[in-house]
């Protein structure tokens, strides 16, 4: 078959008829087949092929006509010539090529078909963009020596207006599949932080992924305990990837959690960095995969991957697009998994309030009653509406603590306070009650949390204790009045001589000299606390009182080897005190000091003036009291959690502060653990 020439006019009218077809034209898929066609067809080609190539070398279109028809699949069909044919010189040469004779060229691969048609003439050329090849065009034709260089010319024409047009084509489509994509990724957005649920989330997520991306499969791991758990997954085999623990560092989601960077492989079976664990599981056979971090302040919490790309090949900006996912897939988790929390522990804290065995109610920073659990509406006898929207004060006696103060400042530091008062109830009894009011949070909000614990039969069981002592030491009173008279008496009727008689009456009269003073002390320690007891003051020198109260005390540190000193200056002021009371107060220090005092230790009675009271201290080489214990040791039946301590009823340091209190006085003690302790009291002139 002979062909004839293309004369300068058809060589015109082609390159016109392909300026008209490519102007406007920006989807490729209409571009080429045009481009080729009209090449192919003024030509009197036998065969035409163009294939476009995107920046990576990949083939992103390609056409195939043979005979005047287009060919399916002409990307596998043209795979051999650009390997190893002339479209491959072309591209790896970047330079155009006619070749009259095809079997005499080594350029041209050899084909099935070249035994059958014989030798044929062949240009290919390159088609360039503004800074790149962006593919090939080729024709064959026969018989040999069918093109001429007039042909290559042309060929060269019609491929700058190709080149071109194709990258223009290229910018176009790359334009708007970003933009398509920015569009899906608002809405995948919008989608995803729609819901506070995690697993809405976290589904979201996985199903948004696999619809961006046109994968088989997405999934969505959380990293917990140095496992990457998929908590979620959609495409082929998702309910069988749910749940499944990956190891850091196994897999390709385990390997990007541990090295928190995104990955894109495209032959999974072969990377040597990821073993398959996870496909042998699931029975998914993983060839592609592209997979990011879901990152909070850098901390790695997931990884999002997509696995199988439907065309074949992953989009080049894959990664961004999922990095951007990840991103908004983070924050939506945090505050997902901070609501979860947040929701478990309201559910914790209404639980426990609800089935608290105490009455609690809760206000606003107003003291307006906002909610009340089960036993308070019991206690108050209102029911839970009535009492929302009262006032504490109407449930609480007014005045007592801190209720009367301003906002409850006292409670705005954070601290916990502690008081007794008396409740009222709606049908107006009066209940005694300890309260343990603090500041909360809930729903984001500030609110007052007060705990009332009934104390009626503690009250009750304490004044009856108060009862029973008060009614024994009342008891004891005469007898150790008669033993101290009998005593007197006996010692009168012993002869001076009889030394060992006389030791003995005086060791038994100091000790019911004590027992006297411990029974006029607790029996003034009942009248303290009821503002019934009435001081005997005359102006006193505290020097002498304290000589007195050592010499008394002396006695008991003869056995324990214990030193008690003074450290009191010649020339002190006189103070207005109830003698009796204070010499009681400072027995009390001293024989509590000699108690807790080790062996060989010392005990030191100080006093110093100041400018509008005195200050009377002991100190002792003990053990030391703990801070959390210096302020209880002061109540009633108050004792020192300690082993092996010394016994005793826990009323010495109670008389000594109602004591100092009652003549307007303070007490205090400063100790570190193993470092004794120093008790102080202050006498107003």
């Amino acid at each position: 078959m002979t062909t004839t020439p293309l004369t300068d006019q058809h060589r015109l009218s082609l390159l016109y008829r392909i300026s008209r077809d490519i102007s406007g034209r920006l989807n490729l898929n209409e571009l080429l087949p045009r481009v080729l066609t009209a090449t192919v067809d003024n030509a009197e080609a036998k065969t035409g092929s163009i294939i476009i190539l995107n920046e990576q070398g990949t083939v992103l279109y390609s056409a195939l006509m043979m005979d005047g028809v287009l060919q399916p699949d002409p990307e596998r069909r043209l795979a051999d010539t650009l390997e190893n044919g002339l479209a491959g010189w072309v591209l790896k040469n970047r330079q155009p090529v006619l070749i009259s004779d095809t079997s005499r060229d080594p350029r041209w691969g050899r084909r099935p078909d070249d035994d059958v048609t014989g030798a044929k003439s062949a240009i290919a050329v390159p088609l360039m963009g503004r800074a790149r090849i962006v593919g090939v065009l080729t024709l064959v034709k026969t018989p040999a020596g069918s093109f001429t260089d007039d042909d290559l010319t042309l060929m060269l024409a019609i491929a700058d207006q190709a080149g071109v047009a194709v990258e223009n084509a290229q910018l176009y489509a790359e334009s708007e599949r970003r933009a398509q994509a920015m569009r899906a990724l608002a809405e995948t957005s919008r989608a995803i932080i729609s819901t506070l649920k995690l697993d809405e989330v976290l589904h979201r997520v996985a199903q948004n992924t696999c619809s961006l991306l046109n994968v088989e499969t997405a999934s969505i791991g959380l990293v917990r305990n140095n496992k990457v758990v998929l908590a979620e997954a959609t495409g082929r085999m998702a309910e069988q990837l749910k749940g499944i623990e990956i190891n850091l560092g196994e897999g390709v989601a385990g390997w990007v959690a541990q090295h928190n960077e995104s990955v894109l492989t495209t032959d999974v079976p072969r990377d040597p960095r990821f073993r398959c664990e996870p496909d042998q599981k699931t029975g998914l056979l993983t060839l592609a995969s592209a997979a990011v971090p879901v990152r909070v302040m850098n901390d790695v919490i997931g990884v999002i991957e997509v696995m199988n790309p439907r065309e074949g090949r992953f989009a080049p900006d894959t990664l961004s697009l999922l990095e951007n996912l990840a991103s908004v897939a983070a924050t939506a988790i945090v505050h997902a998994q901070q609501v979860e929390e947040l929701q478990a522990a309201e559910s914790r804290f209404s639980s426990l309030f609800e089935d608290n065995i105490d009455p609690i109610i809760i206000t606003n920073l107003e003291g307006i009653i906002t909610d009340a659990n089960r036993k308070a509406v019991e206690t108050f006898g209102y029911s839970r509406d009535e009492l929302i929207g009262l006032r504490v004060m109407t449930v609480h006696r007014i005045g007592t603590a801190f209720l009367s103060s301003d906002h409850f400042h006292h409670l705005r530091s954070g601290q916990e306070i502690t008081y007794q008062t008396r409740i009222t109830t709606k049908s107006g009894v009066e209940i005694p009650m300890e309260v343990h009011a603090k500041m909360i949070r809930r729903r984001g909000q500030e609110f007052i949390q007060w705990i009332q614990r009934d104390i009626s039969e503690r009250l009750q069981l304490e004044e009856m204790r108060n009862d029973l002592i008060s009614m024994l030491f009342h008891d004891l009173r005469s007898p150790l009045g008669n033993i101290l008279s009998a005593l007197d008496v006996v010692r009168a009727s012993i002869p001076p001589e009889n030394e060992t008689e006389h030791t003995l009456l005086t060791i038994a009269t100091r000790s019911a000299l004590r027992m006297s003073r411990m029974v006029d002390s607790l029996l003034d320690l009942r009248r303290l606390e009821a503002g019934q007891m009435t001081l005997t003051r005359e102006q006193t020198d505290i020097a002498v009182v304290i000589t007195d109260a050592i010499e008394q005390v002396l006695p008991i540190t003869e056995g324990k080897n214990i030193v008690l000193q003074k450290d009191i200056p010649s020339h002190l002021p006189m103070v207005n005190v109830d003698q009796d009371m204070i010499r009681r107060v400072i027995i009390n220090l001293l024989e509590n000091a000699v108690k807790y005092s080790h062996g060989q230790g010392v005990v030191t009675v100080a006093a110093r003036s100041g400018p509008q009271e005195m200050t009377v201290s002991v100190r002792d080489t003990g053990p030391g009291i703990p801070p959390g214990e210096q302020q209880r040791i002061f109540s009633k039946f108050a004792r020192l959690q300690r082993d092996a301590a010394p016994k005793g009823l826990g009323l010495g340091l109670a008389f000594c502060k109602l004591a100092v209190e009652a003549h307007r006085g303070r007490i205090w003690v400063d100790s570190k653990p193993g470092e004794g302790a120093t008790f102080s009291f202050t006498l107003p002139y």
